[in-house]
């Protein structure tokens, strides 16, 4: 069954060019579809699929993208990753009826663990409510509070019957938000550490750390049992 990858980029055309080049090799089989968030530098000159005038933000584009998306299960891809052989595999949860977001083991580009799932607890300090496991805590695919919206998959029908990621989020936490709305859904969400995408994170400019307060502020009442 095919995937549509769906990769938001806004400048850094060198990590957007190297991004796909490793979907080529590995699984040339499914759709990309790039979108442009107002970019100034080579991207704004590259074949992409949707091209914004200004920077819209994660959470709109990726919504675009999963619009224009022709395949049943959607991986939303950071364009700062490259994919490793089997990367895919991950997808394979996304034929369970019960399975929400699905994501792999991100690693450093040195091999450290960034992401082996994400973690959630409300009663932690504002800011510090949601955190990446960076350790090897499993060998086998298991059921976790959240995926990175670093490397996410989802059913395209159930990503559409929630109304996408939540547009009030600025890049940051629509992810998180995506995994709870799942999970109050009566979804689970699963981490697979079989397979793996290298993740550079957080190379898309200060533009990703313009609204954390914002986000935490939005996340907290919206989910928080408090």
């Amino acid at each position: 069954m095919g995937v549509s990858i769906i990769i938001p980029a806004f400048n850094r055309y060198e990590l957007t060019a190297a991004c796909v080049e490793s979907i080529q090799f590995h699984s040339p089989e499914h759709e990309i579809i790039v979108i442009d968030n107002g970019s100034t530098d080579e991207t704004r000159f590259a074949q992409v699929a949707i091209r914004n005038e200004t920077n819209l933000g994660f959470a709109v584009s990726c919504n675009q993208g999963a619009r224009a998306a022709s395949n049943e299960h959607l991986v939303f891809l950071n364009n700062d990753t490259l994919v490793h052989q089997n990367w895919l595999a991950f997808t394979r949860h996304l034929h369970r009826p019960d399975v929400g977001c699905v994501g792999p083991k991100l690693i450093y580009p040195n091999g450290r663990i960034q992401s082996a799932g994400v973690g959630i607890d409300f009663d932690k300090t504002p800011g510090h409510e949601a955190w990446n496991m960076q350790s090897d805590w499993t060998t086998e695919p298991a059921e976790v509070p959240a995926v990175t919206g670093a490397c996410l998959g989802i059913r395209k029908e159930l990503f559409d019957s929630f109304g996408g990621f939540d547009v009030t989020y600025w890049n940051g936490y629509e992810d998180i938000d995506l995994c709870l709305q799942a999970s109050h859904a009566g979804y689970s969400n699963i981490y697979d550490p079989l397979a793996k995408v290298t993740h550079l994170e957080s190379q898309s400019g200060p533009e990703r750390w313009t609204a954390v307060e914002a986000n935490v502020h939005r996340l907290r009442t919206k989910w928080s049992p408090k």
